[in-house]
């Protein structure tokens, strides 16, 4: 998420009430199927605006390989479909595009009826790897139970199948599994959408001790779901300075946006100037940043961050564009950015993980071009070279009302060349928890930099 300045914002208000009141449309039912003709309206709506001021489009594919994309889905439109049907093919489009910040939502009255008419798998599994396991004490099966299939489709073959219906930055993975495993989508809704709605699923499953079994469970509703993700939770702090011995401070930053700091009274540059001179005075020399939970913010503050880890001018973003004649560019976020005077000399060890994305991201494809540091924990969830965002067009299909969120700007950073060109910044220290280090709640990606820190 990037955060712009108030006349901006308003511009893209009124755009997006101008679209809202055009198209606006009473619910249907789940059920009722819609002719082919009304869908065909909306996929060619999406496509004409998207051309409009969609700024990355063809960001990871070529215009060509975009446009095949679109007629894949259009010639699936020949027939009627049920809105849930629909929707699968336009989520399947948004995740061809590889923009993490392109993303296409139900409306809300459908959610509602997800959440309290539809019964779906009963559990919130866990995703590592290739493997999904059962995070905690359920019903059914007791934590960390492994699912091996459900209704003979390998825990392997579903993931991937609902990973093509999620959105991410060019070839990224770690942020599908933040959607799917945090909320965002939860697997439940994602597997009813891709696979269809029914009342068992058949679960061949193995035992903590290591025993294989099969097992039919009923399904439920969405609002009695077991082991559910907490979903966004607002911290008390989202900005904390600690130490640890050995000389190590760790400094956690869980957002780059202004509008959550005010929510608890927090402000990043005063933050960063105290916990700097702090720094200073206590003759820190090893530091660890903490940026799992940051899912970016207000493009200023990872150049802030930035520029207290630096002792010399630095580049931050290469370039800045728009396709939208409403929005012109904005120069000064690409010119060289200054170092701050009191900046930090020691160690630097970085955290990360599918979730540090957008502004995030960002920061840590500077600090890793500008090898200020170890990368330690998870691929960040943004892409290296960059990503679309900015402020964002909201656009309602006209006739299905399913939501999709458009950015503005095309973000690429000053960056020196990477091995992959479609992925984010990968760790130098590949460490992921296992089920049981979740289950325990044992942070042993904390536990590797704070080693790695002490050499």
């Amino acid at each position: 998420m990037k955060l712009l300045s108030k006349p901006i914002i308003l511009i893209l208000f009124l755009l997006f009430i101008l679209f809202r009141t055009a198209f606006a449309q009473s619910a249907n039912d789940l059920s009722k199927p819609i002719a082919p003709e009304l869908l065909q309206q909306d996929f060619t709506s999406l496509h004409d605006t998207l051309q409009k001021i969609h700024a990355g489009l063809y960001r990871y594919k070529s215009k060509a390989e975009v446009d095949r994309l679109f007629d894949r889905c259009f010639k699936k439109l020949d027939h009627p479909m049920t809105e849930v049907a629909y929707f699968a093919i336009i989520s399947r489009l948004i995740s061809g595009i590889e923009d993490g910040h392109t993303e296409c939502f139900l409306p809300k009255d459908f959610i509602n009826q997800f959440i309290t008419q539809v019964k779906l798998f009963p559990i919130q599994p866990r995703f590592i790897g290739e493997k999904a396991y059962v995070p905690c004490d359920t019903k059914e099966f007791p934590a960390g139970t492994e699912l091996l299939a459900i209704d003979h489709r390998s825990i392997g073959t579903i993931r991937k199948r609902l990973f093509e219906h999620l959105s991410s930055d060019g070839g990224i993975q770690t942020e599908k599994y933040v959607k799917v495993n945090d909320g965002h989508d939860p697997f439940a809704y994602l597997y009813d959408v891709v696979y269809g709605t029914q009342e068992n699923f058949e679960v061949k499953y193995k035992t903590v001790g290591g025993t294989t079994a099969v097992k039919t469970i009923a399904g439920d509703y969405l609002k009695n779901m077991e082991c559910p993700s907490p979903g966004r939770v607002i911290p008390n702090r989202y900005l904390e300075l600690a130490y640890q011995p050995g000389n190590i401070a760790v400094m956690t930053i869980r957002t780059f946006a202004n509008e959550y700091l005010v929510q608890t009274k927090e402000n990043l540059t005063d933050f960063l100037a105290a916990s700097f001179k702090e720094l200073e005075n206590k003759k820190i020399g090893r530091l660890i940043i903490d940026l799992r939970e940051n899912g970016g913010g207000n493009d200023s503050n990872g150049a802030l961050l930035y520029s207290y880890l630096t002792d010399h001018p630095f580049a931050y973003y290469a370039s800045l564009s728009s396709t939208t004649k409403a929005i012109k560019d904005h120069p000064d976020l690409v010119e060289l950015q200054q170092p701050h005077k009191g900046n930090y000399k020691g160690k630097v060890v970085f955290l990360t993980s599918g979730k540090s994305f957008s502004g995030a991201a960002e920061f840590s494809s500077i600090a890793r071009t500008n090898n200020r540091g170890a990368f330690v924990g998870e691929e960040t969830g943004g892409g290296y070279y960059g990503n679309t965002s900015g402020n964002k067009i909201t656009f309602f299909l006209p006739n299905t009302q399913i939501k999709v969120n458009i950015p503005l700007f095309k973000y690429v950073m000053a960056v020196r060349k990477a091995k992959y060109k479609d992925r984010g910044t990968i760790p130098d220290y590949l460490i992921v928890p296992t089920m049981n280090d979740i289950i325990q709640h044992h942070d042993i990606q904390m536990d590797f930099a704070l080693q790695l820190a002490a050499k």
